[in-house]
């Protein structure tokens, strides 16, 4: 199938899907886009003077939580209504998603999985679809994860092709507003691949400094002081139910109040151990193109893996999509259809928190019993299960 009729299909689809979700949520009264509210009114108030940080501007966890260098991004925002502004930024979360998907399918097939394929336009759709809930509620909220996720991405994407610099830069806005995004550089420096680190630290610490400008050295300190104190607030009180952390907290008796880096230093040591076993492979000269089908691999799954390390909202679960849709492809591209029970039982709890679908009782007890991290945790095993199956099944080309 041509590329051209893939993405025209695709196109219609994801239109189709985002239209619809508009029209639901202007109909239904429920185009109210919370999250996006915080940062239009903490762009607002940044301009006119007033406090950015420790305010609520919307009910709930209303508060503004990233940093001032992102904050500077939704200003433009601010010549318009909030009304008009909320209807452009549904329609740039929108076309992100449709971007995000033609982008996956280019690294996919471009270093992970090979070999003729076919529905290309339906195996694109399934992946959009098992992100469906999510997607709905990242457009209900106009939170900004598709953008940052997108952003990560395209730096992949960059320092695949060797472009080193656009890749640093890329990555460099998506840890500033995300300052824990920086862990999915270990693949790199694991590899003593050091350009791109250095250009992303470099752009960090140039995208920090963008508060010197506006609002200028008089707020600059109090910015980034008051900063601080939101993420350390909120990061003490928030129980972050996707979290393995959390999963221990439920159902291990004593388990202590530090005890987030008993998961997180484990799981570090163990995507490490991952990564050198990949290096190590990647030596024998018989494996061309091995170096670029593993850094695409241990890209996604630490990703997926975020969801599970940090105590956060459970809208991060957004960050496993690329190793679904990597699942998707790998399926259809070895015909290993015996995964896809595995994976729709998985997919079910993964994207179980809706109250529309399940109802409110059932909805929330999956989440709150931890059932929706265990599932995403179970993805990210599944998909490295599959990555190295794979490997073993087209033996001559990857393995000597």
């Amino acid at each position: 199938m041509k590329k051209k009729e893939v993405i025209t299909g695709y196109t219609a689809f994801v239109a189709t899907v985002c239209l619809l979700t508009f029209a639901l949520n202007m109909i239904n009264g429920r185009f109210h886009l919370g999250d996006f509210r915080v940062y239009y009114t903490a762009a607002e108030r940044l301009i006119s003077g007033e406090p950015v940080y420790l305010v609520s501007f919307y009910e709930g966890s209303g508060f503004y939580k990233y940093s001032p260098a992102t904050l500077l991004f939704f200003i433009p925002y601010n010549l318009f209504p909030f009304r008009v502004a909320a209807v452009l930024h549904f329609c740039l979360l929108s076309a992100a998603y449709w971007y995000f998907f033609i982008l996956l399918r280019r690294i996919i097939r471009g270093y992970l999985v090979t070999g003729p394929l076919k529905r290309e336009i339906l195996l694109l759709s399934v992946s959009f679809l098992c992100i469906a809930i999510h997607l709905s509620r990242e457009l209900y909220l106009g939170n900004i994860n598709i953008i940052l996720l997108l952003l990560c991405c395209l730096a992949l994407q960059d320092f695949l092709s060797g472009r080193q610099i656009r890749g640093g830069i890329l990555l460099a806005g998506a840890i500033l507003t995300k300052p824990y995004l920086i862990v999915i550089l270990l693949p790199l420096l694991w590899r003593r691949s050091w350009k791109a680190p250095a250009i992303t630290l470099m752009g960090i610490a140039a995208g920090l400094m963008l508060p010197l400008i506006y609002p200028g050295p008089g707020r600059f300190a109090g910015l980034y002081r008051d900063w601080f104190e939101t993420v350390l607030s909120h990061g003490e009180g928030f129980p972050g139910m996707t979290s393995i952390s959390y999963l221990a907290e439920h159902y291990l008796p004593g388990w202590p109040s530090w005890g987030s880096w008993l998961i997180i230093l484990p799981a570090l040591l163990g995507v490490s151990c991952l990564i050198l076993l990949n290096i190590k492979n990647e030596r024998n000269p018989g494996l061309p193109g091995e170096r670029e089908r593993n850094l695409a691999f241990e890209w996604f799954l630490i990703l997926g893996l975020l969801p599970n390390l940090i105590k956060t909202d459970w809208v991060l679960m957004l960050f496993t999509a690329p190793l679904i849709a990597y699942m998707v492809f790998e399926i259809a591209a070895g015909r290993r259809y015996w995964f896809i029970p595995v994976l729709v039982v998985l997919l079910f709890f993964y994207g179980a928190n809706s109250d529309d679908l399940l109802g409110r009782e059932l909805s929330r007890y999956i989440l709150h019993s931890g059932l929706m991290g265990l599932s995403n945790f179970l993805l990210a095993l599944v998909s490295l299960f599959m990555f190295y199956h794979s490997a073993h099944a087209n033996k001559p080309r990857l393995l000597s």
